[in-house]
């Protein structure tokens, strides 16, 4: 029998018991917005993100170029600074796991209507997932199919019930359906019907979101406007007019921000943090499931496939010193998970500083003072969850060389980085790509690890192939029940710790900077933001 979810967390505390079905919760009208205001965000991507409802430039992309315009079915509980996001109802209102077959999930769709008028209803999803996984569907795009793919990749089959009751089948028992579903939007039939294909839906966009679409200046701006007709009237946006402005380097967007060009800034350097609080911005940041980190590449030809040097690269860093160097800003990563976290487990390794247990394992892996460890590694200049890459890298390149690895990087710009990553290891010919990972989504976290998921099929970089791995993710996909998917998730947790999986560096807080105009604002412990309470005053 379908059941009410708790809010217990996934990582930050985030809730696994958020399987069964979300009722809707009453919705209470929002105050009145202050009229002929503007929010001006500067973001740390290199360009807008396509707006195709499956956003460019990775979870970044999908804060600004997602939750913006377009909804998913279920949504993050984005409200609160002290408690951890859960799940919640987004354009299903409430969803349930058939007791006679747990791979049928039931979605029960709420009223809503598109930005052109069109209404959300059974057709229109179905029109979405076809586009997202049937080839032979007209509307069908690779691109988006394949930006989609870790938020698709378990579902078998779906169908209209009613008008507004859809099903989805998954190929395996997959508890996890609901965390795949937070970042799959919907899109207007209607408006792709309109412009004819996706490219030119992409510049003259139409989802269900809080803001609708004004203009889009490729490289300079993205111009949204309220959303009056929201489904939800307590997130129509406070502010009646949103604008994007992608500024990659970090010490412009800190300079805009003090010239009051923009009113709020991501992605903040730590060192400029104590000069904006003396300068009266507001200094905001949380904790939240999300870990800087370099992906690996388990390929033969790369150092990497031995655990002993995966092991030595992890054990030579002192994840303290860069929580230093980073102002305090970020937590020193002992394992995948965080700690608290109820999926931390009970790792046998743990990450930490300890340089000649290093150099020991890198003797026994053949290596020494004349024989080092030659590392290419690709990283970016900026981009979402990435922090401070430039610098943050080099003080590991540092640290690396200490112990007998010498690091060569390879700085790209991060979409293209997101690219590659879809593409795989051998594509690339590096040993590592420096892409954060959040793991409050399990699909594009650490269920990416999975061997099934190897490119051209899913996310899984660098081919990580480790059958304790798969058994244990099985398992838990498996797992219904709440406190028993926890314990099953922590065995998850513990094999790619106790494996070396990945170089866990630190896990970030995110302070972003806030103009002394801005009211409202609440940074939840989630990696997406809730923007729409903002207000901009005199």
């Amino acid at each position: 029998m379908p059941f009410e979810p708790t809010r217990r967390g996934v990582l930050q505390g985030l809730s696994s018991t958020l399987m069964m079905a979300t009722a809707a919760m009453p919705i209470a009208s929002r105050p009145a917005r202050a009229a002929g205001k503007t929010l001006r965000i500067a973001i740390s991507l290199s360009d807008i993100p396509n707006l195709w409802a499956v956003p460019t430039g990775g979870f970044e992309g999908a804060r600004f170029g997602g939750y913006t315009l377009f909804d998913p079915l279920v949504s993050w509980d984005m409200s609160s600074a002290d408690k951890p996001s859960g799940l919640v109802p987004g354009l299903a209102e409430s969803w349930s796991v058939d007791p006679d077959n747990q791979k049928r999930w039931i979605f029960k769709l709420r009223e809503a209507t598109f930005h052109d008028g069109s209404p959300w209803n059974a057709d229109a999803a179905i029109w979405n997932f076809e586009g997202y996984l049937n080839r032979d569907a007209p509307h069908f795009h690779p691109g988006r199919a394949g930006m989609a793919g870790a938020r698709t990749q378990s579902i078998a089959g779906y169908g209209k019930i009613d008008d507004m009751t859809i099903y989805l089948e998954t190929k395996y028992l997959n508890s996890l359906l609901p965390f795949e579903l937070s970042t799959l939007f919907f899109a207007s039939p209607a408006r792709h019907a309109e412009v004819g294909n996706w490219e030119n839906f992409a510049v003259n966009p139409s989802g269900t979101g809080p803001y609708a679409f004004v203009s889009l200046t490729p490289g300079s701006e993205l111009r949204l406007k309220a959303y009056e007709s929201y489904w939800n009237p307590q997130r129509v946006p406070r502010t009646p007019e949103l604008v994007l402005m992608p500024v990659p380097d970090a010490n412009t967007r800190v300079a805009a921000l003090r010239s009051g060009q923009v009113d709020l800034v991501d992605t903040l350097p730590p060192d400029s943090i104590p000069s904006l609080e003396a300068a009266g911005f507001t200094i905001i940041e949380n904790t939240y499931p999300h870990s800087w980190i370099w992906r690996l590449n388990f390929t033969e030809d790369s150092p990497f496939s031995d655990i002993r040097v995966r092991k030595a690269a992890n054990l030579a860093i002192d994840r303290d010193a860069i929580v230093e160097f980073l102002g305090g800003h970020a937590t020193a990563a002992k394992a995948f998970a965080q700690p608290g976290s109820p999926w931390y487990g009970k790792p046998a390794f743990e990450f930490r500083y300890d340089p000649e247990a290093a150099k020991a394992l890198l003797a026994e892996a053949g290596y020494g003072p004349d024989k080092p460890v030659e590392l290419t590694i690709v990283i970016s200049s900026s981009g979402g969850g990435q922090m401070v890459p430039l610098s943050m890298n080099e003080v590991i390149q540092s640290y690396m060389r200490e112990v007998g690895i010498n690091v060569t990087f390879d700085v790209r710009d991060f979409g293209t980085m997101i690219t590659m990553l879809r593409q795989g290891a051998k594509e690339s010919g590096a040993d590592a790509l420096n892409v954060a990972m959040t793991m409050q989504e399990p699909a594009t976290g650490v269920v990416s690890f999975t061997s099934v998921l190897a490119p051209p099929a899913g996310g899984n970089w660098g081919f990580y192939n480790n059958p304790a791995f798969d058994e244990a993710l099985a398992a838990a996909r498996a797992t219904f029940d709440p406190a028993a998917l926890d314990a099953a998730m922590s065995k998850v947790m513990e094999v790619v710790t106790d494996d070396a999986a990945a170089l866990v560096v630190v896990h970030d807080t995110n302070p972003r900077a806030l103009s002394p105009k801005l009211k409202g604002f609440v940074q939840a412990k989630n990696w997406y933001q809730d923007f729409t309470p903002i207000e901009v005053t005199d």
